[in-house]
C-alpha cells in the first residue's frame, strides 16, 4: 500500500523527493534534450542545475544563436565566438545563426562561420537580416569538407561553387502576399 501512495503523494515518501532523476539519465539523452531547447542560451542556463550539468551544454551537438538588435552586437559576437571556441562535442551537427543587424554593423559573420567550419559543422542555417543590404556568404568558406546541408535566408547572397560534400541547399525567399 505504501508504494501505491508514493506514486500519488510524494509527501508520503520523503526519500524520493530529494532524488535528482533527470541527472541520472545518460549523457546522450541529456544532450539530445539540450539540443531541443529553443536557443543555446537556454541550454547554457541549465549549467547551474548541478555539477554534472555544468559542462554538459558544451557538448551539445546542435547550436542556435539569435540576435534581434536588442543588445550590444559586439557582446553577442564575442559570446558566440567564445562559446564556439570552447565547444567540446566530437561533431558539431548543426549551427543555426539568426542575426538582425544594422547596415553599418561591425559584426563579421564570416569569423563565426569559420570557427564553426573548423569544428566540422555538418548543417548550417544562416539567416542574416540587415536594414539596407544583403549579406554575402564568404567564398573562402566554400572549401568546408564537412558541410552537408546549407540553409540560407532570403537576405543571404551566395556564389558558386559549393562545397563538394554539400548534399542539400535550401534558399529561403520572402513570402509575397
Amino acid at each position: 500500500m505504501s508504494a501505491f501512495l508514493c506514486q500519488f503523494d510524494m509527501k508520503q515518501c520523503p526519500s524520493l523527493n530529494n532524488r535528482d532523476r533527470i541527472s541520472e539519465l545518460p549523457d546522450a539523452l541529456l544532450l539530445q534534450i539540450l539540443s531541443l531547447l529553443p536557443t543555446t542560451k537556454d541550454a547554457v542556463a541549465t549549467s547551474v542545475l548541478s555539477k554534472r550539468w555544468r559542462y554538459l551544454c558544451k557538448m551539445t551537438p546542435n547550436l542556435k544563436f539569435c540576435y534581434h538588435g536588442t543588445r550590444d552586437l559586439k557582446r553577442f559576437s564575442d559570446n558566440v565566438c567564445s562559446y564556439l571556441l570552447s565547444h567540446q562535442a566530437p561533431v558539431l551537427q548543426s549551427l543555426h545563426l539568426e542575426i538582425h543587424f544594422e547596415y553599418r554593423s561591425t559584426l563579421d559573420i564570416g569569423v563565426l562561420l569559420g570557427i564553426a567550419f573548423g569544428l566540422g559543422v555538418r548543417e548550417l542555417k544562416l539567416q542574416a537580416y540587415s536594414c539596407n543590404e544583403p549579406y554575402r556568404f564568404p567564398t573562402s568558406l566554400y572549401k568546408c569538407g564537412t558541410l552537408e546541408t546549407l540553409k540560407l535566408g532570403p537576405n543571404v547572397l551566395v556564389d558558386v561553387p559549393f562545397p563538394v560534400c554539400l548534399r542539400l541547399l535550401l534558399l529561403y525567399h520572402p513570402c509575397r502576399v
